[in-house]
């Protein structure tokens, strides 16, 4: 096997190809000899000593990163992040050094009790997931058969539903207090067109058509990157109140704005995060209204147009859900007791007659 001279360190260096035996081949390279020999006798003791069987035991630190570097090339950049994080914060450290053939049912229950210790319910389930996901990945690799993260089951807990949100007159009373136009401006949106801060923060001048009072929704910005949609349904257009309209023209002809600059913030670049975070506590306080997450002026989006009776067709689609379904299972303990109104019909229906106790005919 040849080796190679490295002309900008002026070193040599190694570079073999193994025959795994899975019928791949998989390359090792090694740096940094002085010279050429040193180069040679360092790849013969490298093949001399390499075992092929430990090719065959690799550890999860070694599978993950294989299916982190799979995952990478498939999907959206802000799904990869995601998985990526969860890999290096909660399962390399659990189970980097580990062999993937040495995780057992065991190490899988007594992690989920760990994650529970650190963590809410629905992050750990999340957490369960991705390590699922690589013990699938080792498997389709033929390095692992059995999948006990599968076999153990995601943990078995329902988060609690909690959901803090402003009524219309506490929304009121909050943004009274926002003197900026800018600022005024993007909590308006958030909160009468319940978009997600990342959709409302991508948008551009273009996405706004002030002649048919509607704004398209079709990116968002993840980790201060403007990304697709978090999914399909979320592209979406909707139809926006006069008054958020009308500040948005205020904002715009402020601005002198490009058709491709972005709305919230100058030329291209959006306003930080940090300074949203900010403002929105400042504001807050000066109020007195009970605190809530940004986050939480999607949900009183879906609290408000739910108190104005309408359909739930009509809150999924404009909260930008796949279907109605996941809209009704975050926001059902906001609807009026179904039943109680069925009842109430029914008494409706014969209002005139005179009223029985049951007791009478007994």
């Amino acid at each position: 096997m040849p080796v190679y001279k490295d002309k900008k360190r002026n070193t040599y260096y190694y570079s073999v190809y193994v025959d795994l035996p899975n019928g791949e081949k998989k390359r090792f390279m090694k740096r940094g000899f002085k010279s050429k020999k040193e180069a040679k006798d360092a790849e013969i003791d490298f093949l001399y000593n390499f075992d092929v069987e430990d090719e065959e035991n690799l550890s999860f630190g070694k599978i993950a990163d294989m299916y982190l570097d799979w995952y990478k090339k498939r999907r959206k950049e802000s799904s990869y992040m995601k998985i990526e994080s969860v890999v290096r914060i909660h399962l390399k450290p659990r189970f980097e050094h580990k062999k993937i053939k040495d995780i057992s049912k065991r190490d899988v229950i007594r992690f989920h009790d760990h994650l529970l210790d650190n963590l809410g319910v629905a992050s750990a389930k999340k957490v369960h997931t991705v390590l699922s996901a690589t013990l699938n990945y080792a498997i389709r690799l033929e390095y692992l058969k059995v999948n006990v993260a599968r076999e153990v089951g995601n943990i078995e807990m329902k988060e609690p539903k909690r959901l803090d949100f402003w009524t219309i007159d506490e929304f009121k009373q909050f943004i009274q207090e926002a003197d900026e136009l800018l600022f005024r401006t993007l909590f308006m949106v958030l909160f009468y067109g319940g978009l997600r801060k990342g959709e409302a923060l991508a948008l551009t001048w273009k996405d706004i058509d002030f002649d048919n009072n509607t704004i398209d929704i079709n990116k968002t910005v993840y980790h201060n990157r403007v990304t697709s949609p978090k999914n399909e349904s979320s592209n979406r257009k909707i139809k926006m109140p006069q008054h958020t309209m009308k500040l948005l023209g205020e904002l715009k002809l402020q601005n002198k704005n490009k058709i491709d600059y972005v709305v919230f913030g100058e030329y291209y670049n959006h306003v930080s995060h940090t300074t949203i975070d900010r403002r929105f506590e400042d504001y807050i306080k000066q109020s007195k209204v009970k605190r809530i997450r940004i986050h939480d002026l999607r949900h009183s989006h879906a609290s408000y147009l739910i108190n104005l009776g309408n359909d739930i067709q009509i809150i999924s689609k404009r909260l930008g859900h796949a279907n109605t379904s996941t809209t009704y299972d975050i926001y059902s303990h906001l609807y009026p007791n179904a039943e109680d109104e069925a009842i109430e019909k029914m008494e409706n229906d014969f209002k005139p007659a005179s009223v029985v106790n049951i007791s009478d005919y007994k």
